[in-house]
């Protein structure tokens, strides 16, 4: 590992992700949900991405809001040189990548960027360093604009001290070996599992074990996950408390159905929680009950609140659209393993309504046929769809919209055979956003694009092919399929859904 990443690991690079929780447009409606106002996110604003790795995620949101300024930041130099020639090759003229430690926006180079209606930072804040933690609240405090959001993702407890041991083990057995991190974290990973065998990590540490070697499937990710020489994990009230100090109050989660407590919570828990007077308690509490592993959340600087009234008029005025196939039954997990169904006669004429077309939020609500007086209000609808990822914020795109999108998506050309093994993030301009798409899904994108023939047969041979050159097999509904006759048929089954029920949604996304 190189001296100069000051504790954090830069001989691998990170890898390639979308999360779009991060866009504007998402954020300011998770802050309308928290009751808070947001600023107008629609056009015309500023963006800024602290730690954007190779840029997927700025990238996408830069190609599909043209109106708007991207600035995007990351420290590693292989990171920006990736998305700088990205950004030129699919013509993105609004963005820009910036080499730059955060120590270093406290000086000349921050003075530079402009304000910012939205900040956001995915997986960096208990990664870094104290010291780059304390240059961050100095960037927000002198470039986040009044009102402005922010985004903020990190590793929270209580949940991650039973990994923590573990986490400890693979950075030190990682640390000991002369070797790029991600093979040395590879071998780490490997030893632990013979320490289990072993009976020399006890019983109580296995759910962290198996969470450590699933993560071990892809190496880059484990590799900037748990070797990092400042990896904290930390409680949702320090991390509130701390941004407190660039005047940052908490609105709400970006996860949106997270800010339903009747899904999170028992009867008893919410009882008991409600009595508590501080927000920033009520939420580590939460957490204790959800065993809650990572947190996404929205911060305002300079709260605002709004009434319920006002709040579900403006989430009334949303339009949304379908970004995947509706279920013949909506219904959403919960965490005590039981499942929540909305009212099926409500939501069944609302999905129904937008297989044909998005539609704005208070017409879904008032189409005819609904029962009288139902109980259906904007936030749970729009919490529900937008949350489960059914549904997203549909836009009137217009051709050199799409063009500018097109342009962006057709580079994943260039890296064919990594999207069809590992799947890839398309920008969706009709969406103002991304979907990031299996690699069977992919394979399927592929051959419309191209004008092929839709053969669901030809379609999951030339799947399990790629299975089994990867030294796999095909996984359907969680199983693992090894037998190349029940394998076939399965797979072209999936193929078979998804052309009738997924192409559909594309199509009307205009993607394909």
């Amino acid at each position: 590992m190189s001296t100069w990443g000051k504790g954090y690991v830069t001989d691998v690079e990170y890898s390639d992700g979308f999360y779009p929780n991060q866009a504007a447009a998402h954020l300011g409606v998770a802050a309308t949900i928290g009751g808070v106002a947001a600023p107008p996110l629609d056009d015309r604003f500023t963006y800024c991405e602290l730690g954007c790795g190779r840029g997927k995620t700025s990238l996408v949101l830069a190609a599909t809001h043209p109106e708007a300024q991207f600035h995007a930041i990351d420290f590693n130099p292989a990171h920006v040189a990736h998305a700088r020639e990205q950004a030129r090759l699919a013509g993105l003229d609004n963005i820009q990548f910036h080499e730059c430690s955060f120590d270093e926006l406290t000086g000349p180079r921050g003075e530079a960027l402009p304000m910012f209606d939205v900040v956001t930072m995915h997986g960096v804040w208990t990664w870094i360093a104290p010291a780059l933690q304390s240059a961050i609240l100095a960037f927000l405090n002198a470039r986040l604009q009044a009102g402005g959001l922010l985004y903020v993702s990190y590793n929270v407890l209580p949940t991650w001290y039973q990994a923590s041991p573990l986490q400890r083990l693979v950075k030190e057995l990682s640390a000991a070996v002369p070797q790029r991190s991600d093979l040395a974290a590879s071998r780490a990973i490997e030893q632990i599992d013979r320490f289990v065998a072993a009976k020399i990590i006890p019983d109580r540490f296995m759910y962290a074990a198996k969470r450590f070697k699933d993560v071990g499937n892809t190496l880059p990710y484990l590799v900037h996950e748990y070797l990092n020489e400042h990896w904290q994990p930390a409680y949702f009230t320090d991390v509130a408390r701390s941004l407190a100090a660039a005047k940052l109050n908490y609105t709400a989660c970006a996860e949106l159905l997270k800010n339903f407590y009747n899904l999170a919570l028992t009867e008893e828990q919410r009882a008991a929680i409600a009595e508590i007077p501080s927000p920033e308690l009520r939420e580590t509490l939460k957490d204790f009950c959800t065993d809650n592993w990572f947190r996404q959340d929205v911060f305002v600087r300079g709260e605002r609140r709004i009434s319920v009234q006002r709040r579900d008029q403006l989430l009334s005025s949303k339009t949304l659209t379908l970004l995947r196939h509706a279920p013949e039954v909506f219904e959403i997990a919960k965490p005590d393993g039981s499942r929540w169904r909305p009212d099926p006669v409500v939501y069944g004429a609302i999905l129904n309504a937008l297989k044909e077309r998005p539609r704005a939020v208070g017409e879904l609500l008032r189409l005819e046929g609904l029962p009288n007086g139902h109980l259906v209000a904007p936030v749970e609808l729009v919490g529900t769809l937008i949350g489960t990822g059914l549904a997203g914020l549909a836009h009137a795109a217009s051709p050199a919209e799409f063009a500018r999108a097109e342009r962006l998506n057709a580079l994943i050309e260039s890296e064919a055979e990594v999207a069809l093994a590992q799947g890839a993030a398309i920008a969706v301009p009709a969406a103002r956003s991304g979907i990031s798409l299996t690699s069977a899904n992919y394979a399927l994108y592929r051959s419309l694009k191209r004008g092929e023939s839709l053969a669901a047969d030809v379609l999951a041979a030339q799947f399990i092919q790629r299975c089994r050159d990867r030294g796999g097999h095909p996984v359907i509904d969680e199983k693992v399929i090894e037998d190349p006759a029940e394998a076939q048929t399965a797979v072209t089954r999936d193929y078979e859904f998804k052309i009738e029920k997924l192409v559909p949604v594309w199509r009307m996304l205009g993607v394909v």
